[in-house]
C-alpha cells in the first residue's frame, strides 16, 4: 500500500513537467502549421487546392477523382456520398482513424471524420477538404473506456478554456497533416491517373 502511494505521487510530481515540455512542443507545432487552413462558417476547418490540369477534359478529370474515392472511400466508415458526372462535382466522407494518442494515467484516442468534395471542369479541379469532427475514447483509470463525439470548435486551439491544450493541439496538427497528404493523393490522381501498381501492373 505504501509503495502504491509513493508511486501515486512520484507520478503527480512527474506530470507537470511532461505538461510543460509538451506545452512548449504544442506551441511550436501549431505554429509551423499557422495560417495554412480557414474555419468555415459552421466552424469547421477548411482547405482547398486547385488542380491544373490543362491537358485534360471534364470527363477525365473527373474519372480519375473517382477512381481515386472508389479506391478510398469505398469502405467502412469511409463511403463516397454523392456522385454526379454531369455536374462534375464528387463527394466522399471518411475517418481519420488513431490520429493521435496521449496520456499517462488514462489514454485518449483521437479521430477526425472529414468530407471531401471535388468539383471538375476541362483543365482545372477543385478539391476541398473539411475537417468536421472528432471522436475522442478515454480509456484507462478506473472506468471503461468511453467515447464522445464533439466538433472541432471544442478542439484546442479553437476552444481556448480546453482543459487537455497539450493533446488537443498534438491532435489537430496530427489531422492537418494527414488532410494535406490526401490533398496531395487526389492531385496526383487527377495528374497521373491510378498510379497503384496492382493497376498499372500489366504483367496479369
Amino acid at each position: 500500500m505504501k509503495k502504491n502511494r509513493i508511486l501515486i505521487i512520484a507520478l503527480l510530481m512527474i506530470i507537470p513537467f511532461v505538461t510543460f515540455s509538451q506545452s512548449k512542443k504544442t506551441k511550436e507545432m501549431l505554429k509551423e502549421i499557422e495560417n495554412q487552413w480557414t474555419v468555415d462558417e459552421n466552424g469547421n476547418v477548411t482547405y482547398q487546392l486547385i488542380v491544373e490540369a490543362k491537358d485534360l477534359g471534364k470527363d477525365e478529370i473527373y474519372n480519375r477523382a473517382e477512381s481515386y474515392f472508389i479506391y478510398n472511400y469505398g469502405s467502412g466508415k469511409s463511403v463516397i456520398q454523392s456522385q454526379d458526372k454531369k455536374l462534375g462535382r464528387l463527394i466522399a466522407k471518411g475517418l481519420y482513424s488513431k490520429v493521435h494518442i496521449a496520456g499517462v494515467l488514462a489514454i485518449s484516442s483521437f479521430d477526425f471524420w472529414h468530407i471531401v468534395r471535388v468539383d471538375v471542369k476541362d483543365g482545372r479541379a477543385r478539391i476541398i477538404l473539411t475537417l468536421t469532427e472528432i471522436e475522442k475514447t478515454v480509456s484507462g483509470g478506473s472506468g471503461l473506456p468511453s467515447t464522445h463525439k464533439f466538433s472541432l470548435s471544442g478542439l484546442f486551439p479553437f476552444n481556448k478554456k480546453s482543459m487537455t491544450k497539450n493533446h488537443d493541439g498534438q491532435a489537430f496538427y496530427k489531422a492537418h497533416l494527414r488532410a494535406q497528404l490526401t490533398l496531395k493523393a487526389i492531385e496526383k490522381a487527377i495528374k497521373e491517373g491510378n498510379t497503384s501498381e496492382a493497376i498499372e501492373n500489366d504483367d496479369w
